[in-house]
């Protein structure tokens, strides 16, 4: 079975790429990564990347 997932936990991401979770939220604190381009805080509260976007913005 196979899924179309566009927005993933920071926990998936950092399992993907190899960032540390640290890593990543120190990129959205230091505005690197950009509110609703890169992530988005859930209902729930937790941090979520956007995969496709991430990915772009790591070719730049």
């Amino acid at each position: 079975m196979a899924f179309n997932v566009e927005w993933v936990t920071l926990n998936a991401m950092a399992k993907a790429t190899g960032y540390t979770v640290a890593a990543l939220r120190s990129k959205i604190k230091r505005g690197q990564l950009f509110e609703e381009k890169h992530w988005r805080r859930a209902q729930d509260g937790r941090l979520l990347i956007h995969v496709e976007n991430f990915n772009d913005w790591l070719k730049q």
